[in-house]
């Protein structure tokens, strides 16, 4: 427990919505995601052109990622609105941390195959197509009244940061 009393959320704070926990906890969990989500997309590219050196077999690996996500589109809106959208979040990230722990532990291994990296990259796929409409559904639920533009402003932001400053991250070179 802490020792100092917890401050009250207030519009007119200087902190604004990052002065509400539960905005907070969105705001860096939604981030995080998708800059985790971009820097394996790039280490999967580059795995992929190294095993193979061929440029069209990386192309595949943004077709077979897109193809689930966009054939599963309405059924995935359907069940952001069906089921609770906290734990819908909760699955896709854990099945996403799996995949994650799979494609490290067979590379460093060694036996990770490309037909092994293009399942794995559907999979991710199919986890992005449900994980995009529930988590983006949890906002409004996250904000305080009145607060809905600032948040999704603030939110859409840091997704976009995520998404571009992932791939610049994982296509840095190490030194």
């Amino acid at each position: 427990m802490l020792d100092r009393p917890m401050l009250a959320f207030s519009p007119g704070r200087p902190h604004g919505l990052f002065g509400h926990p539960p905005f907070q906890l969105y705001f860096w969990a939604r981030g995080f995601s998708e800059l985790s989500h971009q820097v394996a997309a790039v280490a999967v590219g580059w795995q992929v052109y190294a095993l193979t050196g061929s440029a069209f077999d990386l192309g595949m690996v943004g077709l077979v990622g897109f193809i689930p996500t966009a054939a599963l589109a309405f059924i995935a809106g359907h069940a952001a609105d069906r089921w609770d959208r906290r734990r819908l979040v909760q699955l896709c990230n854990v099945v996403a941390g799996l995949v994650a722990i799979f494609l490290a532990w067979g590379s460093f291994a060694g036996w990770l195959s490309v037909t092994e990296i293009f399942a794995a990259v559907a999979v991710l796929g199919t986890v992005t197509a449900f994980e995009s409409p529930a988590g983006a559904a949890l906002l409004p639920g996250v904000v305080p009244d009145g607060m809905l533009q600032k948040g999704t402003a603030l939110s859409t932001g840091a997704f976009q940061v995520a998404m571009i400053g992932g791939r610049c991250l994982a296509a840095s070179p190490m030194r």
